[in-house]
């Protein structure tokens, strides 16, 4: 309450108490006056608590990363009058809330309890509508001392599908850094950061304003301050706006506000020059939009330019000439590539197969540029995608379902498909993406689709690393025994593979002697259900116990999810980030089950299973593949 209030307030009450008086009630008068100050002071307070809100909330705010502008740019918020179905459509996506302030309606994780990572303890507790961490302030650690411990606020939350990972504001500007812990929304329940990423090491806190700003925002402005310890980051729109995809809208919104312009334009169907819209653009314009986020790329300017302005790509240009796009399999002409290189000699081991195709998360874009049905002029994201007329999670065009997003290319298949797949047409096999978009792609501690549309090639499987479609269902045979038939069915030529090739389930080679990101792919397909029917399931348990103490935690995680989806093994209890010994227990304990209820003579042997007719496992020759394995740490930069 101002004090302007104050004063009109005790001047009222002074002038009713004198009018009393003068009516010759002086005790009256007191009681009046006496109420008057209570009820003044108790506004006063009131009032005061209520600008000391605002002023704690106005803090708040300028702690996070600014909204609104640059030039040009107006948020979502000025489509919805003229575009009310497509406002909503967007608002039901993951791509609104891949970024947002943390509030009760976006928090999905409970914010109560201790949690404890390093040694160090994390207490999450609530103010009203605010989540906080009462934490050890370990950036700023005294010289010999304890951290002292602070509260913190958490400022932006990323995610709210699979996982919410929480920032924390920090530094004089508007830094956010990561929360150490994400919470997993399919197992409700707190786990390190450190332990959701394919990562044999600790990782250092991330920085928000620097990295995931550049994806999770509308036109992004990182705009470090002098330091990187500190940032006055600008968005137009936190979160994944229109304006991502339709470039910036005050131009068009202003054209239209007049309707003698706008409504003849919308009844005509007519283009609007002052808008970008994608499925307008040609195939390689439109996916283009969708790459700027789902590729792998360098900035065109400088690396002090970039940070200031931020990216320079806007929907509708050419991308090549705004962002660089990393392509291995044409490092010869891209200089920028091989500085990275140079400077970070994993930068391609840790995002690509090394036959150059992607095989991290969210890079689906670099995938698709490398496919034929791309580079033919024909294929686009939209042949597949749509942002306003599918389901919020995969964002798959209800048109182009199925077999339908190929038959709509090639639809001489369609009225007798079994002749082109030689799989029964309501099976997996016959389901095209199955074969020609496996999932070969890492992140989120699953498998992913991958966006290089391909066919099944054995002799390629078994020199690059990258599985086929074929093995991914057919877990049990070998490469030869693929190759063998896509040589009887298709032409493919006849190759001689390695012994080990020919007598081992390829499968089991990449499961055992793999790295990391093969072990994840092949223990996530065990837990798939097309090739459980494929394969069969009595032979996957001891192989899924071997990694339940994988080095890699999310090889663990992936690995005891699968298990549990096998029968028998429903109930198996087992926790990925459990000692080590509690580990070793477990392993043992999934190993006897197996023994015990699908191990018998006969029933799941065999060379290619490392399984002896006795129904015991090769223990030698399972611990020889071991062996093998590539000893350098991995990291997918997923």
């Amino acid at each position: 309450m101002s004090w302007e209030w104050s004063v009109f307030l005790v001047t009222l009450w002074v002038a009713v108490a004198t009018i009393v008086v003068l009516r010759g009630r002086f005790m009256f008068a007191l009681a009046v006056l006496a109420l008057g100050f209570v009820t003044t002071a108790g506004a006063a307070l009131w009032s005061e608590a209520r600008n000391e809100q605002s002023r704690q909330e106005q803090a708040f705010r300028a702690n996070l990363p600014r909204e609104g502008g640059p030039e040009g740019y107006v948020s979502s918020d000025a489509c919805r009058a003229c575009h009310p179905s497509q406002y909503e459509s967007w608002h039901q996506t993951y791509h609104r809330t891949m970024t947002q302030v943390a509030s009760p309606e976006t928090v999905k994780a409970p914010f109560v309890g201790l949690l404890s990572y390093q040694g160090q303890s994390y207490e999450l507790f609530t103010q009203g509508p605010e989540y906080w961490v009462n934490m050890p302030d370990i950036e700023r650690p005294e010289q010999g001392r304890v951290a002292p411990r602070v509260n913190r606020r958490v400022g932006l939350v990323t995610g709210s599908h699979h996982m919410q990972t929480f920032w924390l504001s920090d530094g004089p500007g508007n830094l956010q850094l990561s929360f150490p812990f994400t919470f997993l929304l399919e197992d409700q329940r707190w786990v390190p950061r450190s332990d959701v990423f394919l990562a044999r090491f600790e990782q250092d806190p991330q920085v928000w304003n620097y990295n995931c700003i550049l994806c999770h925002t509308t036109r992004p402005q990182p705009r470090p301050q002098g330091s990187l310890e500190n940032a006055d980051s600008r968005v137009a729109e936190i979160g994944i706006g229109c304006e991502s995809c339709h470039g910036p809208g005050e131009a068009h919104v202003q054209a239209n506000s007049n309707p003698v312009r706008r409504l003849p334009r919308r009844w005509a169907g007519d283009a609007d020059p002052t808008i970008v819209n994608p499925a307008e653009l040609s195939p390689v314009r439109s996916s283009e939009v969708c790459g700027q986020c789902h590729g792998i790329w360098s900035p065109v300017q400088s690396d002090e330019v970039f940070a200031e302005q931020g990216p320079a790509y806007r929907p509708g240009q050419e991308m090549e000439d705004n962002l660089l796009l990393m392509r291995p399999r044409q490092i010869a002409s891209q200089p920028r590539l091989q500085e990275l290189l140079k400077a970070f000699p994993d930068y391609v081991r840790e995002r690509y197969w090394s036959d150059g195709i992607v095989r991290v998360s969210g890079r689906d874009y670099n995938g698709l540029i490398e496919s034929a049905c791309f580079q033919s002029g024909t294929l686009s994201c939209l042949s597949c995608h749509s942002n306003h007329e599918s389901d919020p999670v995969n964002q798959l065009n209800p048109a182009t379902e199925g077999n339908e997003a190929c038959l709509q290319c090639h639809g001489s298949y369609r009225d007798d498909i079994e002749a082109h797949t030689f799989h029964p047409e309501d099976s997996a096999g016959s389901t095209c993406y199955n074969c020609h978009m496996p999932r070969t792609v890492y992140g989120l501690l699953k498998s992913i689709r991958s966006h290089y549309i391909d066919s099944p090639d054995a002799v390629q499987s078994s020199s690059v690393g990258r599985p086929n479609g074929c093995n991914l269902c057919h877990l049990d045979k070998s490469h030869e025994w693929t190759a063998n038939y896509l040589s009887e069915w298709y032409g493919y030529p006849a190759v001689a593979f390695p012994a080990q090739e020919t007598s081992t389930s390829a499968s089991l080679l990449q499961l055992l002697r793999g790295d990391a990101g093969q072990r994840a792919l092949i223990a996530s397909h065990m837990g798939w259900e097309p090739a459980q029917e494929a394969s069969g399931t009595g032979w996957f348990a001891p192989f899924l116990a071997e990694l339940l103490e994988d080095e890699y935690s999310a090889v663990r995680y992936i690995a005891g999810r699968s298990l549990q989806r096998l029968p028998g093994y429903e109930t198996f209890e087992y926790d990925y980030l459990g000692s080590r010994l509690s580990r070793d227990e477990a392993k043992a304990r999934a190993l006897d089950l197996w023994r015990t209820t699908q191990s018998r003579p006969g029933s799941v042997v065999g060379r290619e299973l490392l399984i002896e007719s006795s129904g015991t496992l090769m223990e030698d020759e399972i611990r020889r593949l071991i062996s093998e394995r590539d000893p350098r740490p991995l990291y997918l930069a997923e």
